[in-house]
């Protein structure tokens, strides 16, 4: 595992633009049209890796906008501070668990959930 770095997950939104500005600036994500579907859908490529982890489904306020994931980053206080400078909120947290992971949930500027964790913070 890599700081900044999850697995496959998807966020769906009616604002991709928004969203994909939001998380530029989080994590330095990068965006790939995928445009083998019906509905307009961005690939996701985190830092460092070659093919896509993720996407973002452009929801057109046809169901609720949804995400889901965790991202492992170097100290979660710090990530933190930087989602609410990009216009993010704290949901709860941080906090630490008995083998020392600190996590937390938040929004980004467009109120999608997503969690934040690291070892020994």
């Amino acid at each position: 595992m890599k700081n900044n770095n999850i697995s496959w997950f998807e966020i769906g939104t009616d604002d991709p633009k928004e969203t994909m500005d939001f998380y530029t600036k989080m994590f330095g994500w990068r965006f790939q049209e995928y445009t083998d579907m019906e509905n307009e859908y961005f690939n996701i490529i985190e830092p460092g890796n070659e093919f896509p982890t993720g996407g973002i489904l452009n929801t057109a306020h046809k169901i609720p906008e949804y995400s889901t994931f965790y991202t492992l980053v170097n100290d979660v206080p710090v990530a933190i501070d930087q989602a609410k400078e990009n216009g993010g909120k704290v949901i709860w947290g941080p906090v630490t668990d008995k083998t020392g992971l600190t996590f937390a949930r938040l929004e980004d500027n467009g109120g999608h959930q997503f969690g934040l964790f690291s070892a020994g913070n």
